[in-house]
């Protein structure tokens, strides 16, 4: 029991410690994120408090690697080891493009401080794939601009200007002006190194221009010892001093002996050597000018003729010369690897994209032509529809239309049997009274014709529409008789009937038909009932 009780004393404060502390990484996090553009040296300061330890999550571990690698970067503090940024670079991939540019970039530069050029090739291949799937301008013109620099230590000129142009493009883009400044700078430098001045002379007044509203001084005096450089390559030694003279003093020793440099070394061509030797004892701190800077000593101590110091000085150039040839020798056969592995690389990465084109124009064409097929189907499938559609419907008007005509044939039907019947009932009664009587037996008779024929008149009148008197308002020479027998030919009578009905023969009613046709002016395809049926 007690163990348990001393087990929960020690566990769980560890655990609230464990809790708490990794609830606070996230936030320290962002700060330092947020600071890193505007104030390095505060985010550097930020990320340096958390320890490493205390990260859990392997997403806030990547994003401190990457921090605390671009906030080394932007105070630089220059880093050759790659084990920090390699946990963003292995960790961030294409759902993170920007972040992952990020950390290839700082492993790129990783590799450059440690003299790895085939690293760095690789790195920036990687940092360029990443960028370039993003709209990050600021990401895509550093990485461009650390391609450039990597073609400056081949001395491949052309493609130092070509990459720092893309580089300049995009920070404009990103409305970048301090990185814009740089690119233009570096341009310039690259045109005039390639002696063409105009070029060089073009992207100088450019960033001039630009970094006016900046007010920084060393890119102010980097511009300004640019446009000397640019003039001195012209031989136009007044206008190099002059724009020498300009670049202000920075306070930072390097910027500040590189003036006194480039000042002292334009004297020594105008022959002003006491001039060039008050600027050139200005210089306290060599660095990589160390050959050059021997070098004017000893042209100045030549002119004067002065040979013990002229010897003095070519004894100090042999020895850093044959240092630099020595660190030369050790680094060409690397220089070499990296060319090779980088346009290498370029090629592969040129041949997969032309791949990856072609078969997405491939897998493009294949839907358009599956497309095209699906439409035509279904246009021919509704076409087909529609064509079976005005079909059936043709078939169920021409069905309706029949069936109205036989409903009509079938009434007409009924009412001409119901009148036949009723006519037939009165003939058959008048011709039992007239048989009966035994005095005026004709007129009787005659009397009884002209009931039936009047009756038949008016049944077929009634069904037809009057008929009677349009037949004699349109025919006017039709007789008594002629409107009579079509009255009973609408009511059904054959001709039999009729001959009966009207006691003569029968080919006497064949006659009156074709006379009736005759004044009807009808053709001999034309059926008579029919005719009266449609009148």
């Amino acid at each position: 029991m007690c163990m348990i009780s001393g087990f929960r004393v020690y566990i769980f404060p560890l655990i609230c410690l464990c809790f708490f502390g990794c609830s606070l990484i996230p936030g320290e996090l962002k700060t330092a994120e947020e600071l890193m553009e505007t104030s390095p040296d505060s985010a550097l300061k930020v990320l340096r408090g958390i320890r490493r330890i205390q990260l859990i999550n392997p997403a806030d571990k990547a994003l401190y690697a990457l921090l605390m690698s671009q906030a080394y970067d932007k105070n630089d503090i220059k880093i050759e080891s790659d084990s920090l940024i390699s946990i963003a670079a292995n960790y961030y991939d294409k759902k993170e493009p920007i972040r992952a540019g990020y950390a290839w970039l700082y492993s790129g530069r990783c590799a450059h401080n440690r003299g790895n050029a085939e690293a760095q090739a690789d790195a920036l291949l990687k940092a360029q794939e990443f960028a370039e799937m993003t709209d990050n301008y600021k990401l895509q013109g550093l990485v461009y601009c650390d391609k450039a620099d990597m073609y400056q230590s081949q001395n491949q000129m052309d493609s130092v200007i070509a990459y720092n142009k893309k580089g300049y493009q995009v920070f404009v883009k990103a409305n970048d002006t301090y990185n814009s400044v740089l690119a233009a700078i570096s341009i310039g430098y690259s045109y005039s190194a390639a002696r063409e001045p105009d070029s060089a002379l073009a992207y100088y007044s450019t960033a001039e221009k630009l970094a006016v509203p900046l007010n920084d001084i060393v890119l102010t005096s980097t511009i300004y010892k640019g446009l000397g450089n640019n003039a001195f390559h012209q031989k136009d030694y007044q206008k190099a001093l002059y724009y020498y003279r300009k670049a202000p003093v920075t306070n930072c020793e390097i910027y500040d002996y590189n003036k006194w440099y480039l000042i002292g070394k334009t004297f020594v061509k105008i022959n002003r050597l006491d001039s060039a030797k008050y600027y050139l004892n200005k210089v306290k701190h060599l660095d990589i000018m160390t050959t050059d800077y021997y070098l004017l000593w000893q042209k100045i101590y030549e002119k004067e003729q002065n040979l013990p110091k002229s010897l003095y000085y070519a004894k100090k150039i042999i020895t850093i010369k044959d240092s630099i040839y020595k660190h030369s020798l050790k680094n060409s056969f690397a220089g070499l690897e990296k060319k090779y592995h980088y346009e290498h690389l370029s090629v592969e990465n040129k041949n997969l994209i032309i791949k990856n084109k072609q078969k997405g124009i491939m897998i493009l064409v294949f839907l358009l032509l599956t497309s095209i097929i699906v439409i035509v189907f279904l246009n021919w499938r509704f076409q087909t529809k529609k064509h079976q559609l005005t079909i059936q419907q043709q078939l169920n008007e021409q069905e309706k239309a029949l069936l109205e005509k036989a409903n009509e044939n079938n009434d007409l039907l009924q009412r001409q049997t119901r009148m036949q019947y009723v006519l037939l009932q009165n003939v058959e009664q008048y011709r039992s009274e007239s048989s009966k009587g035994k005095r005026n037996i004709l007129d009787k008779t005659r009397s009884s014709v002209s009931k039936i024929e009047e009756e038949i008149i008016i049944h077929t009148d009634s069904i037809y529409k009057n008929i009677s008197n349009r037949l004699s308002e349109k025919y006017p020479q039709l007789t008594q008789r002629d409107i009579l027998i079509c009255c009973m030919l609408l009511a059904g009578f054959d001709t039999g009937m009729i001959a009966t009905i009207l006691d003569v023969r029968y080919e006497s009613i064949n006659i009156h038909r074709s006379r009736l046709r005759k004044k009807l002016q009808l053709e001999n395809n034309e059926n008579l009932i029919e005719f009266l049926r449609n009148f």
